[in-house]
């Protein structure tokens, strides 16, 4: 009896290391290579937005249907930081103050095909989730993929 346990307790432990292992392998390698996606389509964007200092409607589009192309769900985060002086009447000086502005700003401003306009020196930051995608049940979701990007608007196309 001892021996058919032992032969039985091998063959589950050969096929995790064989079928199990493999498998844990190649999922490793497609967040890998759906980061390494992600990074550049966010590394083309942000760059493009920080040369010319404009987004349009055809370029936010583009953008969101090429990283919601897939079937894995990227939450998708724009911020906008601009700094300016502000006076303040108290201390009757100027302060330097920031003001932060997110996608729904930016969608409100290129729909109905207008632009969105940054200044010189302006703060843009891009930031992707992975929120879904293939899940086995019983086991909780990988929101592993995370990609932060973000520039200086510089106004350097020429």
């Amino acid at each position: 009896m001892n021996d058919i346990f032992g032969k039985i307790v091998s063959f589950f432990l050969a096929s995790v290391i064989l079928f199990g292992l493999p498998l844990v392998y190649m999922n490793e390698r497609a967040k890998t290579a759906q980061q390494l996606f992600l990074l550049t389509e966010a590394t083309g964007f942000v760059d493009g937005v920080c040369n010319t200092g404009r987004i349009d409607q055809t370029a936010l589009q583009q953008f969101y249907d090429t990283i919601g192309g897939g079937n894995d769900y990227i939450d998708i985060s724009i911020t906008h930081v601009t700094r300016e002086h502000v006076y303040n009447e108290t201390l009757e000086r100027y302060e330097l103050c920031e003001r932060w502005f997110d996608e729904e700003d930016i969608f409100e401003k290129v729909s109905g095909g207008g632009e969105y306009l940054f200044m010189r020196g302006d703060f843009l930051r891009v930031k992707l989730q992975r929120k879904g995608g293939f899940r086995i049940p019983g086991v909780p979701a990988d929101n592993t993929v995370n990609i932060s990007y973000g520039g200086t608007v510089k106004y350097e196309a020429f």
